[in-house]
């Protein structure tokens, strides 16, 4: 929920700040009755001078999370100016390119179908600043397929419908039907959109989104070190389409989708047998095919800094990427801003982002930036180029010179950039104390990721401490939302949810992981259904993430990406993790803070974070093939707090044909839209007393028109309140109004 006011104006300059309600106070808060009239201001909040610095023209945004827990509300500031709609129209359509027309071939292959958002690839970049609010109208014209969308790396804080994950937080938009998603946004930093419902985004289906915060000092202290900046978007690129990948992972038998035929950045690369001429089929090869037409071309000046936005959309393989003779300096992580790091290369794994700062001090020429494949043993090479002002008009060939990458299996290059990615400033953030949590206040899971044969299907599946993830036939945050509030239901999180099973908190039959796989993993996968973590608002959580070998004895990279949290990435290792040696090596002072870490093969890693966004979020590896064969699960983090979904959100469950008039100018026979109307009494007057006043506020949605172990067989609004209440009980808007200059609260 949202609420913008305009306070009395003041010559002082606002900054963004962040301070926490401690539990007493909140308590308080929950036994105050709603009262418009501001009468109640009897609420006493504790907070450090030092803590915060207030302006007189200041925009609050806040989350109030009315629960039981302890809860950590943050509070973000910025001027008035700042908080804006941005809306985008997005229409979604499969395209092909043909020898009659190759504009929308990436790679010279012709006949490959893509899904792409207003005929662009990558799609349109969504940009924003903290406190924005963002509405996308999206219209799926695509007549046979359902899809979602998913923010990646936005965490959707008190808006668990509005994550875009198909089959856990919403009803994908069914064929010719439009969604509207409506949301605040939060997090600043890199992040990027794609399909969420099986393998859309490797057609397409993605692009980059950039938030900023010109409130942040900290954001505005990096903008000035550099000049300019570049999204360098990253994708693997199969001439298969998804529905055709996924048939082959559901195959009896297994058909393994291999590598990629090319890799694209940002939309282009080279299929070198079109280049080359040496392909079976020349008619399926563009007449143009060239690095000209084909290589994207990034036009640089001498002597300034970039920053390059880099955006891991790859489906399946991790890629290294460097620059000819430059070197680049680290300085953000997924929207966390961390010590800077200089690398001549970097790691870049499947839904990871990175901010890189490059000096352009070479002779004025052309250089090449390539990609080489990481944990697997084969793949294709991408490359893009950049150009000084003033370079000879010579052009590049595949000869080179391109620059240099680590060896496909080398881990030590991952380990040292893993090790120096330390986070800035990390008091600043307000979740920082898990790290110095009580002992006894942490839950630990340690999660083995492991191959196995189903017994019912015969198809070849991944698990998760014995558990298949199986997508459920309706969203997950529906049937958490209905248990919890059926009449006679245990109490969250002893509440049983039909068709799911509670994932254990160890594997069930442990050994040695580095050794050849359980014969009971192997041949048995225990369960297959939707599996969550049930965890309370506040908890503190850790995970330890266990590789292990697949059913052929290879092991794997997975990175795992976690939806509407960051976490501390806290230690890693190799081999067998020992909680009474392991735990010794943690990082607890500035460990690096995001949402998609590296899992090395035969290696573990640890993060920690508190469960304090209600709601269900999907916890996969972000490997596409990987995540559809059930390498995932569900964190539900206190479901009896939700509000019941927005109708909008239900329309593979309710869904209607019956046409809507009113809204006949979309053209299109149905639609489902997520909406958030203007609540009731939201003209807020600027003369409030000095109190915390609470306004009863409503929703309103309508519904309207390496070798591959995957392989078994190889050894190798605008100043009025917009509210999107989630949570059970009275949902609140808290306003601070008409502070006058004081710099703390007693």
């Amino acid at each position: 929920m949202r609420v913008s006011v305009k306070l009395p104006k003041s010559n002082s300059k606002s900054s963004g700040f962040t301070f926490t309600i401690h539990y007493e106070a909140l308590n308080k808060i929950r036994s105050m009755p709603l009262d418009r009239s501001c009468e109640n201001n009897a609420v006493l909040m504790h907070i450090n001078k030092s803590q915060i610095s207030l302006s007189k023209n200041t925009v609050f945004t806040m989350i109030a999370l009315h629960s039981v827990g302890p809860t950590l509300i943050s509070v973000f500031a910025a001027t008035i100016a700042d908080a804006a709609i941005v809306e985008y129209n997005w229409t979604l359509r499969p395209v092909r390119a043909s020898p009659k027309d190759t504009s929308f071939s990436v790679d010279c292959n012709l006949n490959r179908l893509m899904l792409l958002i207003n005929d662009e690839y990558p799609g349109p970049t969504l940009r924003a600043q903290v406190n924005d609010t963002i509405r996308i109208n999206l219209v799926n014209e695509d007549p046979s397929q359902s899809f979602s969308l998913h923010h990646h790396g936005l965490h959707m804080f008190g808006q668990p419908y509005y994550d875009g994950t198909a089959s856990a937080s919403q009803c994908a938009a069914n064929v010719l039907q439009t969604q509207v998603y409506e949301f605040t946004v939060n997090e600043a930093g890199t992040h990027y959109w794609h399909g969420h419902m099986a393998m859309e985004r490797g057609d397409g289906y993605e692009g980059a989104i950039i938030v900023t915060d010109p409130n942040d000092m900290r954001e505005t202290e990096l903008e000035a070190t550099y000049d300019e900046e570049e999204v360098i978007f990253l994708q693997d690129w199969y001439h298969l389409d998804g529905p055709a990948l996924r048939a082959g992972l559901d195959a009896i038998p297994f058909i393994w989708i291999g590598d990629p035929q090319s890799f694209v950045i940002n939309g282009g690369g080279l299929y070198l047998r079109c280049f080359e001429n040496t392909t079976v089929d020349p008619s399926l090869c563009a007449n143009n095919c060239s690095i000209d037409n084909y290589i994207r071309t990034i036009d640089v000046e001498s002597g300034k800094t970039y920053r390059l936005r880099i955006i891991g959309g790859q489906t399946l393989i991790g890629v290294n990427f460097a620059i000819s003779d430059h070197n680049m300096t680290i300085v953000e992580v997924e929207g966390t801003l961390c010590e800077p790091f200089e690398v001549s290369s970097l790691d870049v794994m499947p839904g990871q982002r990175f901010s890189a700062l490059v000096t352009m001090d070479k002779d004025p020429d052309s250089y090449w930036a390539t990609t080489s494949v990481r944990y697997r043993s084969s793949g294709p090479y991408g490359g893009i180029i950049f150009r000084y002002k003033g370079a000879p008009e010579t052009n590049l060939t595949l000869n080179g010179p391109f620059p240099d990458h680590p060896l496909w299996n080398e881990t030590e290059p991952t380990e040292v950039l893993e090790r120096n990615l330390v986070t800035k400033n990390i008091d600043s953030y307000p979740d920082h104390d898990v790290l110095s949590a009580d002992e006894n206040a942490i839950r630990r899971f340690v999660l083995v990721t492991t191959q196995a044969t189903d017994q019912a299907s015969g198809m070849l599946r991944w698990a998760v401490n014995n558990v298949t993830y199986v997508m459920p036939p309706k969203p997950f945050i529906f049937s958490a939302y209905e248990a919890c509030n059926v009449e006679g239901a245990a109490p969250w999180p002893e509440t049983i949810v039909p068709g799911s099973v509670v994932l254990p908190e160890a594997p069930p039959n442990p050994w040695n992981y580095t050794e050849p796989v359980h014969e009971s993993v192997g041949s048995y996968n225990k369960e297959s259904e939707p599996s969550m973590i049930p965890a309370v608002e506040g908890e503190i959580i850790e995970v330890i993430l266990q590789n292990a070998r697949a059913l052929n004895n290879v092991s794997e990279m997975h990175p795992w990406h976690l939806h509407g949290y960051s976490f501390y990435v806290i230690g890693r290792g190799n081999g067998v993790y020992d909680k009474e040696n392991d735990m010794s090596s943690y990082n607890l002072e500035n460990p690096i803070r995001r949402d998609t870490v590296t899992l090395l093969p035969l290696g573990w890693t640890a993060i920690r974070f508190r469960a304090t966004n209600v709601g269900v979020w999907t916890f996969h590896c972000t490997m596409t093939a990987h995540l559809l064969m059930g390498m995932e699960t569900l964190l539900v983090v206190s479901p009896d707090r939700l509000e019941s979904p927005p109708p909008g959100s239900r329309a593979c469950i309710e869904t209607s044909l019956a046409y809507d008039e009113s809204n006949t100018s979309s053209g299109v026979s149905f639609l489902t839209s997520f909406t958030y109307h203007q609540v009731d009494g939201a003209n807020i007057s600027e003369n409030l007393p000095p109190c915390l006043c609470f306004v009863q506020t409503t929703i309103e949605a309508s519904t309207t028109t390496q070798a591959n172990s995957d392989d078994p067989y190889n050894s190798d609004f605008e100043d009025t309140v917009t509210s999107g209440s989630l949570f059970k009980g009275s949902a609140i808007l808290i306003i601070i109004a008409s502070i006058l200059g004081y710099s703390h609260f007693d």
